[in-house]
């Protein structure tokens, strides 16, 4: 997961009024890869694999604008996404067994989940929430390999761009 710590607020807000559409133990990020290596198989030879991966990118400046809904899911995009769209697509080159969402999205494109599962009726009450805190910028500079054990979610490596 890439992080983006300037869209925690946003998160905190729609956890305090829809507990139930906010993933607990993981900050605001734009997913990677889900599902990824089960944990009893990340060993170091698959966090070699994504350090090699970001060890040549810099920084990547973001803005997100505009909050977005589809059915399941509300939603920022990036902007510009092309850069984040590539390295999405260089993880998911390095495991093709592993599709984005196990298959199950034909649009696996880069976001930051604002809100998982709402209910139709609350969908466009989060957005008008989220909105008003729009326009934030982020920097994303790091690669973080979470992993899903028995007390949640966890970090198991942080790998910084440029290896730095």
């Amino acid at each position: 997961m890439l992080p983006v710590p300037a869209a925690d607020p946003l998160l905190t807000a729609v956890a305090a009024q829809y507990p139930d559409t906010v993933r607990e133990g993981l900050p605001a990020h734009l997913t990677v890869l889900y599902p990824f290596v089960p944990a009893d198989e990340l060993d170091a030879s698959v966090i070699e694999a994504c350090a090699r991966i970001v060890d040549g990118l810099a920084p990547l400046p973001v803005r997100f604008a505009r909050c977005r809904a589809r059915p399941g899911l509300i939603y920022l995009a990036p902007e510009p996404p092309d850069q984040v769209q590539r390295l999405l697509e260089a993880v998911w080159a390095r495991w093709p067994d592993i599709p984005p969402y196990g298959g199950k999205y034909a649009d696996a494109s880069a976001h930051v989940s604002i809100a998982l599962g709402p209910q139709e009726a609350d969908r466009d009450a989060i957005v008008r929430l989220v909105e008003p805190l729009l326009p934030i910028k982020s920097r994303l500079a790091e690669l973080q390999v979470a992993v899903l054990g028995e007390g949640g979610w966890a970090i198991r490596s942080r790998l910084p761009f440029g290896g730095r």
